[in-house]
């Protein structure tokens, strides 16, 4: 999707909401609008769950209970209390609250899918939503309480802010509350806004991740006078996975025609594209799966405008989404154990011909850069606790209702500690590759390569003596992150 011009408002329509959006609204400070079609679709289907239950028929949530309890009838004289109680009985998270970008994320999602039409809450209540977002507050949600069949205890707590029974956060002031119209809590919980917007920020914030990864790959493989002809497109064009052509493509545009040190390099430098190409592969995977989820009509009962009926369905079932978030996480501890090789691979004279561990020439005995191989390792081993699949063991619960779960909450969750330990991993090969090339008689051979090490050069100190590299290790982070 193309960028919103700089001042407009970002469009919710149930229909094109993508990644970088949900980053740009919830993260960013950017400011929401429901387009027309989002609002007429809500409208319809609300207009439908009044119609069936007007006619007597069983809505699921709406003049039900939910769960093992879905044959108890509830009366339309306490529809209006029953949506109220739902909210309260449900809004039982645990753990750390989450952050302000996380819980406004969850709003962005939960407003954008709701104008896909399938789930029809009252009007006030969507807008409220978005006057939420637009007035700079988030609710306060907690992070436990999902197992991946709609992440009912946050959107509880949400409709509960929206109310005026719940707390803000933020410096702003909290919205008006608004009623809770029969049925609108079972339309709002009936999602997984929750981890579909902490999967939107991981999967925007892998992005820019990979592109520093792969320009960080480069800066080493000039700095190790790696041959080549391991990126040349001949080798790539006779295993032509996406990702690995692409990378390929980009660290000949970083090295250029540099004069190999040896015909053939340790693994870690000659088989780059194969490993940063698979991770970049998942994250695009990720990006497709959450291109559909996060404007999917998934609501249980989905309220199907054009038959008129309600159709009692499993699309709240997020096993496509933890299955391809497990995914990425395993392919970042690939890209990261190779990284941490590398890093290994500057430390050592008899790959770089540079002093061992990069060391100044100020004392006998420097350590130089010794400790940044462990502090990498370190974060890979953080990394590889991160990756353990979260997929294996689905709960069962609900007296067996709710028999089996996704858990992506966890994978979600786990994606985004996962990607702290691998900024970790890079952001330490960024300050040896640096360190390296300061020492060697050689640049980068390419204008793409000499910007590249320009910029991260200019944010890391030049002193070579022995001294706290912590500050170097944050600042590169601080550059990998920001997209610099």
């Amino acid at each position: 999707m193309g960028e919103t011009p700089p001042g407009a408002r970002e469009p919710l329509d149930g229909e094109t909401l993508d990644p970088a959006r949900v980053a740009r609204i919830a993260a960013e400070g950017g400011r929401a609008d429901l387009t027309r079609g989002a609002r007429e679709r809500n409208e319809q289907a609300a207009r439908l769950a009044d119609d069936l239950v007007s006619r007597g028929e069983s809505l699921y949530g709406r003049n039900t209970g939910v769960g093992a309890l879905l044959r108890e009838r509830v009366e339309p004289v306490d529809a209006g209390d029953h949506s109220r109680r739902l909210l309260r009985s449900h809004a039982g998270g645990a753990g750390e609250v989450a952050s302000i970008e996380r819980a406004r994320a969850l709003m962005v999602v939960r407003a954008n899918q709701l104008g896909a039409g399938g789930g029809g809450v009252s009007s006030s209540l969507h807008e409220a939503i978005v006057r939420a977002l637009n007035a700079g507050v988030a609710p306060a949600v907690h992070r436990i309480g999902s197992i991946g069949t709609g992440d009912l205890t946050a959107l509880a707590e949400l409709g509960l802010a929206l109310a005026g029974e719940g707390r803000w956060l933020g410096h702003a002031h909290p919205p008006e509350p608004v009623d809770i119209a029969p049925g609108d809590a079972i339309a709002l919980m009936s999602s997984g806004a929750a981890t579909l917007g902490e999967a939107a920020l991981a999967s925007d914030e892998l992005k820019r991740l990979l592109a520093g990864a792969e320009i960080t790959a480069g800066l080493t493989f000039t700095a190790a006078r790696a041959n080549p002809a391991a990126l040349d497109p001949r080798v790539h064009a006779a295993r032509p996975h996406p990702g690995q052509v692409a990378v390929a493509r980009r660290l000949a545009e970083l090295v250029g025609a540099a004069m190999p040190a040896r015909s053939q390099d340790p693994v870690s430098l000659r088989s780059i594209p194969q490993v940063q190409g698979a991770a970049r592969d998942a994250a695009d995977e990720l990006g497709r799966v959450l291109q559909v989820e996060l404007n999917a009509a998934a609501e249980n009962p989905l309220l199907d405008v054009e038959v008129g009926r309600a159709l009692s369905n499993g699309n709240f079932h997020l096993a496509r989404l933890a299955l391809v978030l497990d995914q990425v996480r395993a392919s970042l501890v690939q890209a990261a154990a190779q990284s941490v090789r590398r890093v290994a691979a500057l430390c050592d004279e008899r790959v770089t011909g540079l002093s061992a561990f990069l060391a100044g020439e100020d004392a006998p005995g420097s350590s130089g850069a010794m400790i940044l191989e462990y502090t990498a390792s370190a974060a890979l081993e953080e990394l590889r606790a991160a990756a353990a699949p979260a997929t294996f063991a689905p709960p069962v619960l609900a007296h067996g209702q709710e028999d089996h779960a996704s858990l992506a909450p966890q994978a979600a969750r786990g994606l985004s500690r996962a990607l702290e330990h691998y900024t970790t991993v890079v952001a330490v090969e960024l300050v040896a590759a640096v360190r390296a090339l300061r020492l060697a008689s050689h640049r980068p051979a390419s204008a793409a390569g000499e910007r590249a090490y320009d910029a991260a050069a200019s944010t890391l100190p030049t002193r070579m003596e022995d001294r706290d590299l912590s500050r170097d290790i944050a600042a590169a982070a601080d550059h990998l992150t920001s997209g610099g």
